[in-house]
């Protein structure tokens, strides 16, 4: 079985082929205070059953943390919102949450994406939250900037 696993600032996931029959715990390594959650799930897994019992046949993305909640300061236009998320939302959500809090419209949103402040990078829509906090905390700042800048 394929897993990929997101860890608090890791900025990418770890993927790995592993037996079903192994155990979550043999398999994250868990810090102390740590919890499992399948991305795009808020129930936190049991790390003693094995992947298999654990993905129920789910895709084997897995978010692990110390946090229960994520506080994501999002900067736009000069202004900016908290956006308060589950460890294991994706980004996408985030800025969708973001978009929603700011009040940005339709159209002006259509090219908005979410960089790490001073960045050029875009973050990657499909990774949970949990990747931009880094390690021991529960918030992360982000900037949602147009990428299509108009010429004149």
């Amino acid at each position: 079985m394929r897993v990929h696993v997101y860890a608090a600032g890791a900025g990418a996931a770890q993927t790995q082929e592993v037996k079903p029959d192994l155990r979550l715990s043999n398999l994250l390594g868990l810090e102390e205070n740590e919890k499992v959650f399948l991305v795009d799930d808020e129930s936190e897994l049991d790390v003693t059953a094995t992947v298999e019992g654990a993905l129920a046949g789910r895709p084997g993305h897995l978010a692990k943390t110390t946090c229960r909640e994520i506080a994501v300061t999002v900067g736009y236009a000069g202004v900016d919102k908290v956006v308060k998320v589950h460890p294991s939302t994706r980004l996408r959500r985030v800025r969708k949450r973001a978009i929603e809090v700011l009040q940005v419209s339709a159209a002006d949103a259509a090219d908005l994406v979410l960089r790490v402040p001073g960045g050029t990078e875009d973050l990657d829509l499909n990774a949970p939250v949990t990747t931009i906090v880094p390690k021991r905390t529960c918030s992360a700042t982000v900037d949602l900037v147009h990428t299509v800048r108009p010429q004149g």
